[in-house]
Order: structure tokens, then C-alpha cells, then sequence
């Protein structure tokens, strides 16, 4: 009885997440974002050629963060805490993506 529970607790955790249905999304950095950062750097006193190096490393971040890095939802998150075999089998799925296609 309590695994029923437990299962109609986490669909409900699930869907009062504000990130239902969109649990994993590429980071995005916008240019607004980016802009943020140099208007934060137009304050500090900095000589101008540290600021114009920082400021080439944050676009250099940006873009490669973009690339590489996912937002996930604090449920999606906790629950591969939560669970090895989980996040075991989501790392085997990957190792093994377009496998089925190729035996299908």
C-alpha cells in the first residue's frame, strides 16, 4: 500500500513543479544576460584591458556553457539524488543511443 502512495506522491510532486512536462532544458544565455555581466563590470575599477579579457572569457562561457550544460527541474533533480539505479539507467540509455534504430 505505501508503494501506491509513495507513486501517487511523486506524480503529484511531479506535476506541482513548475517545470512539468520540461524537465531538462539546454542552458540558455542571452544577450541580455551577457549584458548584465558588462554592465556589472562597468562599475568595477578595473584597467581596460582586464575588463575587455573578462569580457571575451564570459562570451567564450556563454557559448560553451550553451553547448554543454542542462537546467533541470529540483524534482528531476532530486530524484536522480535519490536514485543510482535511475541515473544508471538514463547514463546506459545514452551510451546506447540510435542502438535501437540499428536493430530494429
Amino acid at each position: 500500500m505505501s508503494d501506491i502512495l509513495d507513486k501517487a506522491q511523486a506524480l503529484i510532486k511531479c506535476k506541482e513543479c513548475p517545470w512539468y512536462k520540461n524537465c531538462l532544458t539546454p542552458m540558455q544565455i542571452s544577450a541580455e544576460d551577457v549584458g548584465q555581466f558588462r554592465t556589472m563590470m562597468n562599475g568595477a575599477n578595473m584597467p581596460e584591458q582586464v575588463k575587455n579579457d573578462l569580457d571575451r572569457f564570459i562570451e567564450g562561457t556563454a557559448a560553451s556553457g550553451q553547448n554543454m550544460l542542462l537546467q533541470s527541474c529540483p524534482v528531476f533533480t532530486q530524484r536522480l539524488k535519490e536514485s543510482p539505479r535511475l541515473a544508471q539507467r538514463i547514463k546506459d540509455l545514452m551510451l546506447n543511443w540510435g542502438s535501437e534504430e540499428e536493430e530494429g
